[in-house]
């Protein structure tokens, strides 16, 4: 039989375990009320289990996990989603601790940590969220992180300068609409200035509201109206189709700006092989494809800034002496970016993560499918650290991923699975 006396003095709880004596200082009235019940409780019925409650509540970290609905080893502290074994860094505890005391929705965090869960190698899954406390990183619900890249446009695309002045026009535009006006942008009308003369810098582009295009004399104004400005941009960024040549404008191709060697486009992911990519920490720059914070981004030339998500799954390398950039072997490049006065505002559109989701989906079951016939499910980078983990638990974090993203995107696109 386990003895067990309690005293509670304020926020400070002193208890005894068969005469080993413990000491807890709540952090808040609620928190010393909710120990001191599990306490009593235990002290009227003092099975394993509920003496188990009062030791994991003594340790901080455990005391987070069950707050969080996590759960937590009582010996050694680590904490671990529920039915897995691969354990949470520090980092990301202490910030699920900050959100659950401040009851703020943990789905970014958890479901940037089911991603970051697939991710090979150890040292990644330690330092990663560090790197994003460091710099101006958000992630999205998804668990995605948003990025942003330097790049060139790509020389041999036959993609007129008049077509580069319009996308970016029709992006910035766009964002300035939604973001600083608060409008709907089909509420403007985009229109070409046909006297204007580029190579004197004459702005040739413009918007103005669509009532007042539709009462315009477009011969003496010398303008030609070009459609709606929210129309144009879906036209551009969200439906284009490579094939389809009647677009009203040819879809940009950026490149990097080191080997002018991979061509970019928004909307489809950009990829290196794995086991090409340097997954060691102590060199700053080596193999991999560069992604970063605005730091990153101020100090590297290019011509556009390209906002990025990046699945933390697919982060390769965090060196540590250059915390503004990561190396990665995969991207979704998914909007143009303004970058003015050291500030960066870009475009975010749901569908843009929705078409990311649909693609990661399908990689998803690629690395099930390898798992099953006892193969890693991700190539080992070079300099990367061995995988540890054993296959029934890779196994179970890929269709955990895989079937709430699937539920996930059925539900948004209103199908009920049965």
């Amino acid at each position: 039989m386990k003895n067990i006396q309690a005293i509670k003095i304020g926020n400070i709880i002193n208890i005894s375990i068969n005469g080993k004596l413990h000491k807890k200082n709540c952090s808040s009235p609620k928190e010393a009320d909710e120990f001191f019940k599990i306490i009593l409780k235990a002290k009227e019925n003092p099975t394993d289990e509920n003496i188990k409650k009062i030791n994991l509540f003594l340790n901080e970290r455990t005391r987070i996990a069950i707050k969080a609905g996590l759960e937590a080893d009582s010996e050694t502290g680590e904490v671990f989603l529920a039915g897995f074994n691969t354990n949470i860094p520090d980092a990301l505890v202490e910030i699920i601790k900050e959100y659950t005391e401040m009851d703020y929705p943990l789905t970014a965090i958890i479901n940037f940590w089911k991603l970051l869960m697939i991710n090979p190698d150890k040292r990644i899954r330690t330092s990663l969220f560090n790197f994003i406390k460091v710099h101006d990183f958000v992630l999205t619900d998804s668990g995605y992180m948003i990025v942003y890249k330097r790049v060139d446009y790509f020389n041999d695309n036959n993609q007129s300068n008049e077509n580069k002045i319009f996308t970016e026009f029709i992006s910035k535009q766009y964002l300035h609409v939604k973001k600083d006006w608060q409008c709907n942008p089909n509420k403007y009308a985009v229109y070409k200035k046909l006297n204007a003369d580029q190579s004197k810098g004459d702005e040739v582009f413009g918007i103005t509201k669509v009532d007042t295009a539709e009462i315009w004399d477009v011969e003496n104004k010398n303008v030609e109206i070009l459609g709606k400005l929210g129309d144009i941009f879906n036209d551009i960024f969200n439906s284009y189709n490579v094939n389809d040549k009647k677009s009203i404008i040819n879809v940009p191709i950026y490149t990097d700006t080191y080997s002018h060697s991979f061509k970019i486009q928004l909307g489809i992911p950009v990829k290196q092989k794995r086991k090409e990519c340097d997954a060691d920490p102590d060199i700053d720059c080596s193999n991999g494809l560069h992604v970063g914070a605005t730091k990153y981004v101020e100090n590297f030339s290019g011509k556009v800034v390209l906002v990025c998500f990046v699945n933390p799954a697919n982060v390769v390398a965090v060196p540590k002496y250059d915390h503004s950039k990561m190396r990665v072997c995969e991207y979704f490049p998914f909007a143009l970016a303004t970058f003015e006065n050291g500030k960066i505002d870009f475009i975010k559109e749901s569908f843009f993560e929705s078409d990311y989701k649909n693609y990661e989906e399908k990689e998803l079951q690629k690395m099930i499918d390898k798992v099953k016939k006892e193969e890693l499910p991700i190539e080992k980078a070079i300099n990367a650290e061995e995988e540890q983990r054993n296959m029934s638990e890779l196994l179970k974090i890929l269709e955990t991923r895989l079937f709430e993203l699937d539920n996930d995107i059925d539900t948004k696109n209103g199908v009920n699975k049965k």
